[in-house]
């Protein structure tokens, strides 16, 4: 635990004193993976695994009539297989960042509820950054984290629960277990640190690179780690901007056992790398 926390100041300074703050641009400069842009978009993407994720979303600027340049963003997600969702909203205003709320739905087992502050910044050479800082609530659905760690743990040499081998000698994960394993709560309160960088190479060419680490300081223990690389390539398609990109990521979440000495030495641990080809459409 104490790792992930040096880990995230770390990565707060570091970029903190890299950077410089980013002059202000023009609502038509943004670049299409930069969270300002305010076009309205739709996307479809296919992964590794074949599940379809479908997005849509955009806003508008200076939505208050305001003296100052600001951006108002929602972008929804929802992957067909799983059932996983996601909502995000930001609003960018030129003197001070920007702030953003973001809900993510997982597996019927976990819900994150969470809002940061970002700030843009230019490191020069037509690179991007966007670090942010957030507070997540975290609340957890026992019978569904259950039926997630019987699932995981019919796999042969599952790696994803640690502590398959004991759940087994107990005839498997219940909701009163999984509560007792985690210490008698169904929530956690927990901070984190996101990195988002975007660099284009040319008119055409772009990547992005995202880093998210977090640990919690109340409730269920528990870290999450989440890597993101996405290489884009940006063209027309009749009047409109079709994106097409390729995107590799990998999700960590990691529950530690604090309520149940029979598993205390064990980790419940969901890990996954996806790759996916996807289009997203700018009108």
């Amino acid at each position: 635990m104490n790792q992930y926390k040096k880990s995230l100041t770390l990565l707060t300074c570091g970029v903190l004193l890299a950077s410089t703050p980013l002059t202000v641009m023009a609502e038509e400069e943004f670049h299409d993976a930069d969270p300002r842009n305010t076009s309205w978009r739709g996307g479809i993407g296919a992964s590794n695994e074949g599940e379809i994720k479908l997005a849509v979303g955009g806003g508008g600027s200076n939505l208050f009539d305001t003296d100052y340049q600001t951006q108002t963003n929602v972008l929804i997600e929802y992957y067909t297989d799983s059932e996983n969702a996601r909502l995000r909203s930001a609003h960018f205003d030129e003197r001070f960042g920007g702030v953003y709320i973001d809900y993510n739905h997982i597996s019927d087992a976990i819900d994150f509820y969470s809002a940061g502050y970002m700030l843009p910044l230019d490191a020069g050479d037509n690179l991007m950054l966007f670090p942010s800082v957030n507070y997540t609530y975290v609340d957890f659905d026992t019978d569904g984290l259950a039926k997630v760690a019987n699932e995981a743990c019919n796999f042969a040499n599952s790696s994803v629960v640690n502590a398959c081998g004991t759940l087994e000698g107990l005839g498997g994960a219940s909701a009163t277990l999984i509560e007792q394993v985690i210490g008698n709560d169904d929530s956690a309160h927990m901070g984190s640190v996101n990195f988002y960088a975007l660099k284009p190479w040319n008119a055409n060419h772009y990547t992005v690179i995202n880093a998210n680490l977090g640990s919690s300081f109340d409730g269920v223990e528990m870290n999450v780690a989440n890597l993101m690389w996405l290489q884009g390539i940006k063209t027309k398609l009749g009047d409109n901007i079709l994106n097409i990109y390729f995107e590799v990521k990998y999700d960590v979440i990691e529950i530690e056992p604090t309520g149940y000495t029979a598993i205390n030495n064990s980790t419940f641990k969901s890990e996954e790398t996806t790759g996916t080809i996807g289009f997203d459409f700018r009108f």
